[in-house]
Order: C-alpha cells, then structure tokens, then sequence
C-alpha cells in the first residue's frame, strides 16, 4: 500500500512547521539570544573607537544615519558622521565602561538605551576628558546585519563619575 499526501496533508504539514518555528522564536531563550546579540553591537562601537578604527566604526552606520552627539550639531549621513569622527579618532587615548539600561528588537528596529562613561587622554598634551552620560542607539537591519541608525547621546544628572568600574 502506497502512501500519497494531497495538497491538503502537504499544507497542514507546513502550516504546523511554520507555526512550530515561530513559537521556537517567541521563547525565552530566544528573546535572550536578540538581547546578546544587540548587546555585542553596541559594544563593537566602544571597540571600534578605543582601538581608534574609524573604518570599523563607519561599518557599524548605515549610509543615512543620524548622529546626534549632545553639544555638537546633528551630524546627517555617513559623510558627515566619518568627517566629525575622523578629527578626534586617534588623537586621544579612550576608554569606554557601558551600562545596558534596555535592549529591545522588535523585527528588523532593535536599539539599546545605556549609560556611558568616556575617559579620553590626548595623546600630545596629556590633558584627560571624560565624558558620562546616557546614550540611545537605533539599529535596522541592512542586509542581514545591525547597523545604527542613530546614535544619541546626553548629559544626564544621574549618570557621573566615577564609572562604577571605579574608572576615574
């Protein structure tokens, strides 16, 4: 006796697959893996800059992201993101402590809310900046990768030295 599946046996068949795939995604473990995987993005940028790569940074940007950096004007497209970064990338030797407040991906927008901390010595002068504040980046994906979106961050009272680290 010989076994034949009609469309109808077909479709159910993968009608349940599909629905059993979505579930797997809806798990716990799942959302987990998004909030990781969110959570490495963001630390790639910090990365990126103390090892004073602009290249690799500007790779983490899609082509018309906006960077809005408090006291500075808002930098609109890839262009002018690399022109601004390109003056203080490697002039100071950097160190970045993050701290993931939210991450959140809801299907191709995710972003990370987090407060900061930059200690930045300049490399000629000595002369030591910090920075510390709180920070919102936005991701879509572009071709299957997080790239930012935007990029804003603000001073904020109740983010300050010392980092909690106890980077001073």
């Amino acid at each position: 006796m010989t076994s034949c599946r009609g469309p109808r046996q077909t479709n159910s068949a993968v009608v349940w697959l599909f629905f059993a795939l979505f579930s797997a995604l809806l798990t716990p473990g799942a959302w987990a893996d998004f909030e990781t995987e969110i959570a490495a993005e963001g630390g790639k940028w910090a990365n990126y800059y103390e090892q004073e790569d602009l290249e690799g940074l500007m790779t983490l940007y899609v082509d018309d992201a906006i960077v809005a950096l408090h006291g500075q004007p808002a930098l609109f497209g890839i262009d002018a993101i690399k022109n601004y970064f390109s003056t203080r990338i490697g002039k100071a030797e950097s160190v970045f402590e993050l701290d993931y407040e939210l991450r959140e991906t809801h299907g191709e927008i995710a972003y990370i809310i987090s407060k900061y901390w930059l200690k930045a010595t300049d490399k000629e002068t000595g002369e030591v900046y910090k920075d510390a504040g709180r920070s919102l980046l936005v991701y879509k994906k572009q071709d299957g990768q997080w790239k930012i979106a935007a990029d804003i961050d603000q001073a904020t009272p109740d983010v300050t030295w010392p980092a909690p680290s106890g980077l001073n």
